[in-house]
């Protein structure tokens, strides 16, 4: 699947996070890293050209006074116009939409009683409804919070769940399970250390044979299942 990743910062190269994402963004992936605020002078064909041409369509963005930053509320508002996004003769029907939103402010002060008092999801409605009226499938956000106070642990997770959220085509437990397959599979083919290829070897076994098992119990209980209906 073919991924956009419309990244909007008015600080970008300053920003650890954004940084930081962008080099977790695998080489060999369709993914394309399109920087708003790179663009002097936004050419609107250029940008509905590309809307077109990727499936998943991704806002990445710091959370600016409950908000998008101002050159992703510009984008919108010159690239996604009536009888191309919407209306009559749109184009665009059927894609997913992602968010990836970093916060400075500790995700649970994001809750009624916390500082922030609205939840994320409540914050994000707007684009909920952008989604909505484009008919994409809106995907659950990924929030990133305080990530220059996170360990080490914690950004390992961030790039795990990061490279799931802009490549992966099947977001269910088992797709999952068959990501992690994949590139555990494609690490060991471009290892060249014997002891790191037989670690990862070991752990590529566990998971398909865990992979196999679940399939097999599943396959089971829908079998009981069909025999009770």
């Amino acid at each position: 699947m073919k991924t956009l990743i419309i990244v909007a910062h008015p600080d970008y190269k300053q920003s650890s996070t954004q940084q930081f994402l962008q080099h977790q963004v695998p080489q060999d992936s369709e993914v394309t890293w399109h920087l708003l605020d790179d663009i002097n002078d936004l050419d609107v064909a250029v940008e509905q050209q590309l809307l077109r041409d990727h499936q998943r369509i991704i806002f990445q963005f710091p959370l600016y006074w409950y908000s998008v930053p101002v050159s992703l509320r510009q984008w919108q508002d010159a690239v996604l116009t009536r009888g191309f996004a919407y209306g009559t003769n749109a184009v665009l029907a059927g894609k997913e939409f992602g968010i990836v939103v970093s916060l400075g402010e500790p995700i649970n002060e994001y809750q009624a009683g916390g500082r922030e008092y609205y939840t994320i999801s409540e914050l994000l409605k707007p684009l909920q409804a952008m989604a909505n009226k484009l008919q994409w499938r809106y995907l659950k956000p990924l929030v990133i919070s305080q990530f220059d106070y996170m360990t080490d642990a914690q950004r390992l997770d961030l790039v795990v769940n990061y490279q799931q959220y802009v490549t992966i085509d099947d977001t269910s437990f088992a797709g999952q399970q068959q990501w992690f397959i994949k590139q555990l599979s494609a690490r060991i083919n471009t290892e060249n250390d014997p002891v790191k290829i037989a670690q990862l070897t070991s752990i590529l076994t566990q998971i398909q044979d865990n992979y196999d098992e679940l399939t097999e119990l599943r396959w089971t209980v829908d079998l009981i299942r069909d025999e009770e209906e």
